[in-house]
């Protein structure tokens, strides 16, 4: 027995010496030696080695086309898997749909099948073949699988050997490993193929390398090009800790040097990502029948000290255009996941650089990370003819993104395996079938209906801003202004001034100003008393001596006569100017007297030339503001503390609605507490979104949050509260409605991710005096608010590389109140007693004035013109004489005779 068993010792270790009884087997690491997610148009597939089972979605992709098959299947040859390495798919299926897969049995061996389902009637029928692959190696942690050029086969690229599964002869060829590499991708087109991995030049230090690889089925093993170094080209900062990354040895696997290849069949554009460097490579294949068939083309990174990007890549189309990259992030020295996303680039529209920027990152606020799924992703996979993306999660879960129609997005949010189609949110569109979302419209152009385009905004003059929901004409960006200044008291402030300016002021500037001069009506009435004068006189020099109507009318004027106390006729005639005078005198101080306070005058002051002439004065000035104020004006500050503030928020041109959840909240030492929104209404075909919330104080942080990548094109921002009275009007409390609309100074920007705005609230309180001294003053009083906001950081340029980025928005809003307040004082210039005791001074004023100038006529003018008129009349008379004197001295002429 002891002999035996030597024998067979020896048999197991020089016969079989790359035999060996184990492997590292971790059921639940999905990510452990192999893809094993894959998908064409045709079917979903991925493997399950806790449940030991494929699951299996056939098109169209629903849960309804479920398909469960069990790994332990034994297929053709008996041979039951253990733990399955990868699932792979040919790109273009045209027969029925049909997966491979390689395994590892339950006695160690390495294994690869066929399972393709057939149309029997039944849903999932299908037929199993396998083979055994390799019996003389031992088991291989590098074990990469995928179909040749012509989908005829499978080649197999491990360590050891290259192998070959003919699906028309079911034979499996094998073939030592010559090529210089350590496999960990491959991926063929329809000429060649591309295999990556590890080279060890020296024995102490590995490299990543790939090179092109031709295969010719079982007639020979698959031949290759020069191979290429990729790691090498990239260059590190001393600073990044990838520039120390070294491996040692080539054929030692770890999933830490995960690599992934993906080809356009049409373009050649070859896709390289590098896991352990964080890194993904371009390269483009000119001619695979050359020696210097690869070219690279440009490399992309997303940052020093992080590994991830790059682990899992595939094309969305055969063209070349459109690729998806998992960006995943992990600690650089102890491997520890950090996040898990996939980023789709436009390079042919784009390029493909550290500068480039995705398209879609995803998740984002639009597509969330489903229900059904682990957030911690690990393999891509794609159909690229039509455009359907499958993730893989670390759970051995698969979430399968859905390409939606135009004018639609894939949602993900669903408890499903599978994306569901939803329009484009107003203000995007997308014109083509795709997994990305809508694209907001363009600055000029809008999207509120079907999502497939964007129309332009007829009108240039219309706010239409990006991501425009409507055309808004200039009327809804109106801001609420409250008056709030208070008048300057006038230049004059004393009555006595006030009423000869206005009385003996002659202004010409408008008829207006004319009509009311007393100086006009003045000059009417001397106007007229001159016509009498003059009459008087030709009737005394046409009718000298009495007579009846002109001495009636004497007597008359003298009895007028207040200057001369009736001593002059004359005198009457300037007295009646006089009281015209006094008379407008009175008039303007009863009219003046009555515009105050400037609260009820209505109207302009038509009395005066000035119409905004009224009978207050003012005086301002600032406060500090105290716990209680004096009794007489305590009740107005009580008013104001009472006075209920409702906050406006208007979202102007935004695809919100009030159906969306709109969260508002209170902050109090860090600490959120929700507000009700007291109303939510649109206007202007639902393009704005107006917000009241009622506030529960009149000093708090607060904070809106705005779900979601919807964007706002402008926002306003207001305070209203209701007015009260108190004491029969004694104490008014104004109602409050003032709101500032903000506007970006460009259309390609939008309200920013994260704004700040503080409304600074400043008590202004209006204390008017009465005209009569024995009643009480009156109160008034309103809220000033100044927005203190830095408007150059509300809004950011938004575009189709950003906007998906934005999660939500949120608005921070700051209400405090002052410590000072302003004190606006109203006072009469000029009260009642004061204009009854001006006017009469200005009536006797006037009357002696005018009586001065009478008596200065009296005894200098007309003594002065007598004296002059007898010189006059002297003179003449003694030219009389002496004319006719010089008359009587030649009583005949010279004559001359006429012959």
């Amino acid at each position: 027995m002891m002999l035996s068993g030597i024998v067979l010792l020896f048999i197991y270790l020089c016969i079989l010496p790359n035999r060996v009884i184990s492997y590292t087997k971790q059921a639940n690491s999905y990510d452990l030696y192999g893809q094993k997610i894959s998908m064409n148009d045709q079917l979903i597939v991925y493997a399950n080695n806790v449940y030991l089972e494929y699951i299996v979605f056939l098109a169209p992709f629903s849960t309804s086309q479920l398909c469960i098959v069990n790994i332990t299947d034994l297929g053709t040859n008996n041979i039951q898997c253990d733990f399955v390495y990868s699932v792979v798919t040919s790109k273009n299926q045209t027969i029925s749909p049909y997966f491979v897969y390689n395994c590892i049995d339950i006695q160690n061996r390495m294994v690869i099948g066929r399972i393709k389902f057939i149309d029997n009637g039944t849903l999932c029928a299908y037929k199993h073949r396998n083979s055994l692959v390799g019996s003389n190696y031992s088991i291989q942690d590098n074990f990469v699988i995928g179909f040749d050029a012509q989908n005829e086969g499978v080649y197999a690229f491990t360590d050891d050997f290259i192998a070959y599964y003919d699906f028309q002869s079911w034979n499996m060829t094998v073939w030592r490993n010559t090529l210089p590499i350590s496999p960990r991708a491959i991926d063929f087109t329809t000429d060649y193929g591309v295999l990556a991995g590890y080279c060890q030049d020296t024995p102490s230090q590995a490299f990543e390398c790939a090179m092109i690889v031709f295969g010719s089925g079982s007639l020979s093993s698959p031949s290759h090009g020069s191979r290429f170094s990729i790691g090498s080209s990239l260059n590190f900062s001393w600073a990044d800790l990838r520039s120390t990354h070294f491996v040692a040895t080539a054929r030692v696997y770890s999933t830490s040097n995960l690599m992934s290849v993906s080809i356009s069949t049409i373009a050649n554009r070859v896709l390289i990502g590098i896991r352990a460097l964080n890194v993904a490579l371009l390269y483009v294949v000119n001619d695979p029948t050359t020696s210097n068939t690869i070219y690279p083309v440009s490399t992309r990174q997303t940052g020093m000290n992080r590994m991830g990007f790059g682990r899992s890549i595939v094309w969305l189309d055969n063209q070349g255009k459109k690729a998806a990259i998992l960006a995943n992030q992990y600690t650089y020295t102890t491997n520890e996941w950090i996040s898990s996303a996939f980023h789709i680039y436009d390079i042919e529209s784009d390029g493909f650089s550290d500068q480039t920027q995705p398209i879609l990152i995803y998740p984002n606020s639009q597509q969330i990370v489903g229900p059904l799924i682990n957030p911690s992703f690990i393999r891509l996979a794609s159909s690229r003819t039509s455009g359907h993306l499958g993730i893989f999660d670390t759970s051995g879960d698969a979430s399968i993104i859905l390409s939606a129609p135009p004018g639609f997005y894939p949602a993900t949010d669903r408890p499903s395996y599978f994306s569901t189609s939803v329009p484009c949110i107003r203000g995007a569109n997308r014109s083509y079938a795709s997994i990305e979302l809508c694209i907001p419209c363009e600055n000029g152009t809008m999207s509120s209906l079907d999502g497939i385009s964007c129309e332009a905004c007829s009108d240039p003059d219309v706010f239409c801003p990006y991501g425009a929901v409507a055309a808004l004409p200039s009327i809804a960006l109106e801001s609420v202004e409250q008056e709030q200044d208070y008048p300057e008291s006038p230049e004059t402030t004393v009555f006595d001034d006030l009423l000869m300016q206005n009385m003996f002021s002659f202004n010409t500037k408008s008829l207006h100003c004319v009509l009311v001069s007393p100086i006009t009506w003045v000059l009417l009435v001397i106007g007229f008393g001159s016509v009498v004068l003059i009459a008087m006189a030709i009737s005394t020099i046409i009718c000298p001596g009495k007579h009846p109507v002109r001495d009636k009318a004497k007597t008359i004027f003298k009895k007028m006569d207040l200057i001369g106390e009736g001593e002059l006729w004359i005198g009457g005639l300037v007295s009646a100017a006089v009281v015209v005078l006094v008379i407008c005198a009175y008039s303007f101080s009863n009219a003046y007297f009555h515009q105050y306070p400037i609260e009820s005058v209505v109207g302009e002051s038509l009395f005066a030339c000035d119409t905004t002439m009224r009978n207050a004065k003012f005086t301002t000035s600032m406060q500090m503001k105290k716990a209680r104020q004096a009794k007489e004006i305590q009740p107005i500050f009580d008013l104001l503390e009472a006075q209920s503030f409702t906050l406006t928020i208007d979202l102007i041109n935004t695809a919100f609605t009030c159906s969306d959840t709109l969260l508002v909240q209170r902050i109090i030492s860090y600490a959120f507490i929700n507000l009700p929104i007291a109303s939510c209404t649109m206007h202007y075909n639902n393009s704005i979104v107006s917000l009241s919330i009622l506030l529960p104080s009149h000093n708090m942080n607060m904070q809106v949050t705005l779900p979601g990548l919807r964007t706002v094109g402008a926002i306003r921002v207001g305070l209203t509260g209701p007015g009260a009275t108190y004491e029969d009007g004694r104490y008014t409390l104004i109602a409050l409605n003032v709101s500032s609309v903000f506007i970006p100074t460009s259309f390609n920007n939008v309200l920013a991710p994260s704004t700040e705005y503080t409304l600074q609230l400043s008590k202004i309180v209006n204390q008017t005096d009465p005209l009569n001294v024995n009643d009480l003053s009156k109160y008034s009083a309103t809220w000033f608010a100044t927005y203190d906001v830095r408007t150059d950081e509300l809004f950011t340029e938004q575009d189709r590389y950003s906007f998906f980025q934005r999660s939500q928005t949120n608005l921070t809003i700051t209400i405090e109140e002052d410590v000072y307040y302003v004190k606006n004082l109203q006072q009469p210039i000029a009260r009642q007693t004061e204009v009854i005791f001006h006017n009469l001074l200005f009536t006797i004023v006037v009357l002696e004035l005018f009586g001065l100038l009478f008596l200065v006529c009296k005894l200098l003018v007309v003594p002065l013109v007598r004296k002059i008129h007898e010189r006059v009349h002297r003179y003449h008379t003694s030219n009389q004489i002496n004319t006719k004197k010089n008359d009587d001295a030649n009583p005949e002429s010279t004559t001359i005779p006429l012959q």
